[in-house]
């Protein structure tokens, strides 16, 4: 039986640093109110867009973490075993 790889799970950290500035960055040059989606306003709060767009980076982010965990032949850590 295989077990699951708790350093899969450690790749949130890192890729949530990573999505936060990216939000701030592509907010810094579209206006969140302006967005359009499918040639119709997206209808979102600018807090709504924020968070939205937020998760949907720090998925990507994570996404490219695993997959760099995966690609690279992830081993569990002896010293991070609880």
């Amino acid at each position: 039986m295989r077990t699951r790889n708790p350093n899969y799970l450690r790749a949130m950290w890192p890729s949530f640093l990573v999505a936060f500035p990216a939000t701030a960055l592509l907010f810094s040059a579209i206006d969140p109110g302006e967005v359009v989606l499918f040639g119709h306003p997206a209808g979102i709060s600018h807090l709504g867009m924020y968070t939205l767009v937020f998760l949907l980076l720090w998925l990507l982010c994570y996404a490219a973490s695993v997959l760099n965990l995966w690609l690279f032949g992830c081993r569990r850590d002896a010293q991070w075993d609880d």
